[in-house]
């Protein structure tokens, strides 16, 4: 009887560490991209530069920005489709304008299937281009279900910039699920848009220098990849990925996140 329950009470202690332990660690790669209206400097298409990155980098989730979906020679070229259907991703495309042969946006592609999207209007003063807030729901492993957002501010105006940055905050922000967030912000992190993100919203690059701008000096970061602080998440790794510097005028970025 007493080798029994000192047997039980091996088996509560050894229950109880197990429930202690982490759960396992789920990495999520994520690449977010000004693609530059699939154009690259020339006018030329830029499509295949894009996948190659995305070949290159092998990002589960891709954030773009400047995406088009236009009307031409007859045909739609849906620059968003086609890069899903290159890469076997699953997509969301949010228009943000409507032209007059079509529409251009933002876009996310996933490795995982999407459960549920969001498009959302950002705020904007009057004559303002619009601009449009893309959000995608996706369960990554057992016990991780996060949002990713992508967005592309008004790059015109420093008020539209900032007023859409507390938008975007105060909308997401309060989100009891993990919320990875993906901008092309227009504006550094020494800027009034900026300081929306600086409390609640952990930025992959933090202290990084290196300009995502291909014109750009050291400090001209203007792209962004960004976790909410609500949940267990860290950053594994963050780099600016320089290797197509006339593909866009803006340099791809790509972050590694940490859910436990």
């Amino acid at each position: 009887m007493k080798n029994k329950v000192i047997s039980l009470l091996a088996w509560v202690v050894m229950m109880c560490l197990m429930g202690l332990r982490p759960q396992r660690v789920v990495e999520v790669r994520v690449l977010s991209y000004n693609m530059h209206h699939g154009e690259n400097k020339w006018g030329e298409s830029n499509l295949r530069d894009v996948l190659k990155i995305i070949q290159d980098q092998k990002p589960q989730i891709v954030a773009l920005q400047a995406v088009d979906s236009l009307h031409e020679n007859g045909r739609i070229n849906y620059q968003i489709r086609r890069l899903a259907a290159q890469t076997g991703m699953h997509y969301l495309y949010g228009a943000s304008d409507s032209l007059a042969n079509g529409s251009h946006g933002v876009g996310i592609l996933s490795k995982w299937p999407f459960e549920n999207s969001q498009k959302l209007t950002l705020p904007s003063s009057p004559g303002a281009d619009p601009r449009t807030l893309l959000c995608g729901l996706i369960s990554a492993a057992e016990g991780l279900t996060f949002r990713i957002c992508s967005a592309r501010l008004e790059y015109a105006s420093v008020f539209d910039r900032a007023l859409q940055s507390a938008y975007v905050n105060q909308l997401l922000a309060p989100s009891i699920q993990p919320v990875l967030l993906a901008l092309d912000m227009g504006a550094r992190p020494n800027e009034q848009p900026y300081f929306s993100y600086r409390t609640r919203w952990l930025d992959a690059a933090k202290g990084s220098y290196l300009p995502t701008w291909t014109e750009g000096i050291s400090g001209d970061r203007l792209d962004y990849l960004m976790a909410l602080k609500n949940t267990r998440v860290r950053v594994k790794s963050y780099k600016v990925i320089q290797d197509y510097p006339d593909a866009s005028d803006h340099y791809p970025i790509l972050a590694t996140f940490e859910f436990w």
